[in-house]
């Protein structure tokens, strides 16, 4: 009986993933993009915040207003249970292709 339950709640969050992360699929993960140029993705957020790209807003990292709807992230999203069984969304950004030139060009790395 519980399979059956279960099953409908995994195809509302696989249709739910399917819409908000649509158009993401060639976007890359701050962690993807660090270790393709030698870096551990907290201390490429830590630069990133030096250079005033990224900050904190309400313990999320996101683009500081100057650089804020110039198409270099896009929000991602995934969904998982926390320790008292609720489901919750957890949001996060992706660099765009565009996105990525740009890092390049500020950290001043070749392709």
């Amino acid at each position: 009986m519980e399979k059956m339950a279960v099953q409908p709640m995994n195809e509302v969050i696989a249709k739910l993933l399917m819409q908000r992360n649509k158009g993401t699929e060639d976007c890359v993960t701050t962690s993807e993009y660090a270790r393709e140029i030698g870096m551990h993705a907290p201390d490429l957020n830590s630069a990133l915040i030096n250079l005033g790209i990224l900050e904190r807003k309400s313990g999320q990292l996101r683009l500081t207003l100057k650089y804020q709807e110039r198409g270099y992230t896009m929000n991602r999203s995934c969904f998982k249970y926390t320790k008292r069984g609720q489901l919750v969304e957890i949001v996060y950004p992706v660099w765009t292709s565009k996105g990525v030139d740009f890092l390049r060009k500020k950290l001043n790395i070749k392709k």
